[in-house]
């Protein structure tokens, strides 16, 4: 009885792991998202203790988690820190999510995230997402760019 205890405890113990240990898939999300909804999904995702995960992935500029950072969005300030952390990585992803109608605002997004704190790193920050949003060079993103730009300016 005492074995049988212990091996259904390492097999328990072993599929936690391995269940922790898969990489979040941006689509897979998405498809849940859009077949459940937001909200079960973030909930679901911080249950899990994955949602750090997503927010890093936004946050170091992966097209597809930034494509559904505006779904993400109305649940935690997380996601919109990310999004002005991803600026720098990947701006054009950042400016496509912005664009798209959503509920996303500008000035939320288009300044330092709060974790960059003195003013010597927010200054730098915005330096360094002035740069990175100046190599846009598509068309339809150019008015947002430039009001992003602008933003980090002010």
């Amino acid at each position: 009885m005492k074995c049988s205890i212990s091996l259904l405890a390492g097999a328990l113990l072993a599929v936690s792991f391995s269940a922790s240990a898969m990489a979040l898939d941006s689509q897979e999300v998405g498809y849940n998202i859009e077949a459940r909804g937001a909200r079960p999904v973030v909930a679901q995702l911080g249950k899990a203790g994955q949602f750090n995960a997503v927010e890093n992935s936004i946050r170091l500029g992966d097209d597809n988690w930034i494509a559904l950072a505006p779904k993400l969005a109305g649940f935690t300030a997380g996601i919109k820190s990310a999004l002005s952390a991803a600026l720098i990585y990947n701006p054009a992803a950042v400016l496509q999510a912005l664009n798209k109608g959503n509920d996303l605002p500008l000035n939320d997004i288009c300044t330092a995230p709060p974790e960059v704190q003195g003013d010597t790193a927010v200054t730098s920050f915005r330096q360094r997402a002035t740069r990175a949003l100046s190599t846009v060079r598509v068309g339809d993103l150019s008015a947002p760019r430039d009001a992003c730009i602008a933003a980090l300016k002010g």
